[in-house]
């Protein structure tokens, strides 16, 4: 038996301001515990630090420092993995904002901010503050919260801007959709 995913992403505009990425580092951190999970790596890119995931204990200064410094950020995630994952897909929940810098010809919006946790960890009171959370950078031009198998990787409906044929994602069940008013 699969494993069934729960994403909820905004996509829109960033609501830039003094402290941004750190401020975005602090919540996903925060969300996490919230979860029940502990935060364990990130990953940043379009900075001189960007590469794999590295674990958050020992990269959590430099990340820091790169944003603190004025390094343009094109993403920026925080995992919670367990001990002996394989691949970032092993997540037990992880948070990404991330621009649209890459693969623009996929992109609907410029830019998202995405949390995917493990269905059976949610609650509707859980789901909603995810998504408080996440509105708090993004202005948002749609919002969409759905499930699917992990197996089928419901980031790649997501890192596509959601402009692709929906019948990729056999598994797929969008519980809500919202546009700005």
């Amino acid at each position: 038996m699969d494993i069934k995913k729960l994403g909820i992403v905004t996509y829109g505009i960033f609501i830039y301001r003094n402290g941004f990425w750190e401020e975005w580092l602090d919540k996903a951190k925060e969300l996490i515990y919230t979860i029940g999970h502990t935060p364990t790596h990130t990953g940043i890119t379009g900075t001189s630090f960007s590469s794999n995931l590295r674990t958050l204990k020992r990269s959590e200064g430099k990340t820091r420092a790169v944003i603190a410094n004025g390094e343009p950020v094109n993403s920026l995630s925080v995992y919670s993995l367990p001990k002996n994952y394989h691949t970032c897909l092993d997540d037990n929940c992880w948070l990404c904002l991330k621009s649209a810098n890459a693969l623009e010809q996929y992109k609907k919006y410029e830019n998202y901010a995405y949390c995917e946790l493990n269905y059976n960890e949610c609650s509707e009171d859980l789901v909603q503050q995810i998504k408080n959370m996440l509105l708090g950078f993004i202005e948002m031009e749609e919002c969409e919260i759905f499930t699917m198998d992990k197996s089928k990787v419901p980031y790649n409906y997501v890192f596509k801007g959601m402009g692709e044929d929906i019948r990729k994602y056999p598994t797929l069940n969008i519980l809500q959709k919202t546009y700005r008013n």
